[in-house]
């Protein structure tokens, strides 16, 4: 089986209504909002329970300070509404150079690497850190300062899913079957299938269940700059694919197995990404946090 260092402690234990009255308009921007989902949902990494699972974690690790001072950027709403924004944003014409921002790229031996533009979570999350470290928010209007937010909470959360993570001399474009024919795609399987296939919590739940370390745990988890969380996390993902080989049927047993350890990483991921994320704002918007991130 496929194992991870940072382990989760386990504890025991939408509907639509629409009026039946609307214009040709608003029938129209329904059905637009309908094919905008369905085009843009192989793009979520972790899906929206992953996003706003990591972005709950984070939430419920912002020193008061750091939380008052992002919820006033965004109107008093939490980070958690705001988890899923980048993805719903990303082919509008203002944010479609962020199109590129969404994955980390590696090369065989797990070190960051720009092999495609469209693969540059890094230069993502430099570029508003950029912007907002050392009081530079202060100097922005409120409306740049909460896009900056938006995106840091999205990015850091990316670059923790093995379906955002692209080494040079592997294809992502392999399918496998679970219980010898249930059919699933790589990265689709870590956008919503290991979701499906694994806790089925609300968001909150994650919190629950897996905010559970020691402030020597959380300490130990947050150190290091950005490259070395990202080819930290490329050297979990690498294996993946020795795991999951074109066309492989896993018949039930192996199936069992195969879930219990892409849950656990899954799992994993998610706590890592939230407690990184709080370190990243608190660094960011409280001043008297320490030590604060170098990234």
């Amino acid at each position: 089986m496929f194992h991870h260092s940072i382990r989760g402690r386990k504890s025991p234990g939408s509907g639509y209504i629409l009026c039946n009255k609307y214009n040709a308009m608003t029938f129209k921007r329904i059905i637009f909002a309908i094919l905008s989902a369905v085009i843009c949902v192989n793009a979520w990494a972790f899906g929206r329970i992953g996003h706003d699972a990591v972005a709950a974690i984070a939430e419920a690790n912002l020193t008061p300070a750091a939380k008052a001072t992002i919820e006033k950027y965004l109107d008093g709403k939490s980070i958690v509404y705001y988890a899923s924004w980048m993805d719903n944003v990303r082919l509008q014409p203002a944010y479609h150079h962020t199109d590129g921002w969404h994955s980390a790229s590696f090369d065989a031996n797990c070190k960051s690497k720009v092999w495609k533009d469209r693969y540059r979570s890094n230069l993502g999350i430099n570029t508003e850190m950029a912007k907002v470290e050392n009081g530079g928010y202060k100097n922005m209007t409120d409306s740049a300062v909460a896009v900056s937010i938006k995106i840091l909470v999205h990015l850091i959360g990316d670059m923790h899913c093995p379906g955002h993570n692209f080494f040079e001399d592997k294809s992502q474009n392999v399918y496998f079957y679970l219980d010898g024919d249930q059919k699933y795609k790589f990265h689709k399987f870590f956008d919503g299938g290991v979701f499906e296939k694994g806790h089925k919590w609300y968001y909150s739940d994650y919190v629950y269940h897996l905010d559970r370390c020691s402030d020597e745990e959380k300490a130990e988890i947050v150190k290091g700059s950005l490259i070395e969380w990202e080819e930290a996390n490329a050297r979990i993902m690498r294996p993946l694919y020795d795991i999951i080989t074109p066309e492989r049927k896993f018949n039930k047993a192996e199936t069992l197995d195969f879930l219990q350890d892409m849950i656990q990483l899954t799992d994993n991921q998610l706590l890592k990404a939230g407690y990184r994320l709080a370190h990243v704002l608190n660094s960011v918007f409280d001043p008297s946090y320490s030590p604060k991130w170098e990234r």
